[in-house]
């Protein structure tokens, strides 16, 4: 093999190379379906205290998000549900497309509960991000003091709070 070839293929193996490692590196953006996006709200919700299974009085609903391509989102960068109660929003969660962390923007209140770990877990694993600090969360969804909740609230048989 002459020279200038062997130079040749050695420059486009090491770029490609470099190229492969600086994509690995990088975190992504993960697409959190409907499904598990309004999982992880109803799980927010039971950790909240609210017994769910009336739904007549709860439901939830997509909100504008990133993956809505003709509608601006609610918070660039996160897929969010709404939690109503008898017609009225009483959360609107968002949750972070890279870390599957979730704050109310309404509220600033950073859900941590012990449950959403493993899907926390799961969304790192996939995009390469790590987990950001409630007041990184906060300033993306552009509010001040956080609020983290970390410990779930306990719910009586047919509590409508």
């Amino acid at each position: 093999m002459p020279v200038i070839r062997r130079v040749m293929l050695a420059a486009l193996v090491t770029s490609t190379v470099l190229l492969y490692r600086a994509a690995w590196g990088q975190s992504h953006t993960i697409h959190i379906t409907t499904s598990d996006a309004v999982k992880l709200a109803q799980m927010i919700a039971r950790d909240e205290g609210y017994d769910i299974r009336n739904d007549k009085v709860y439901y939830f609903d997509m909100l504008p998000s990133s993956a809505s391509s003709d509608v601006k989102p609610l918070l660039q960068g996160y897929t969010s549900i709404g939690f109503y109660i008898n017609v009225q929003i009483r959360s609107s969660i968002s949750i972070n497309e890279q870390t599957g962390q979730a704050i109310d923007v309404d509220t600033c209140e950073v859900f941590d509960y012990p449950d959403l770990k493993p899907f926390q877990r799961m969304m790192t694993g996939m995009s390469k991000a790590r987990l950001k600090s409630p007041q990184e969360l906060a300033h993306d969804a552009g509010c001040e003091s956080p609020k983290v909740l970390s410990k779930p609230l306990s719910y009586k048989k047919n509590r409508s709070r």
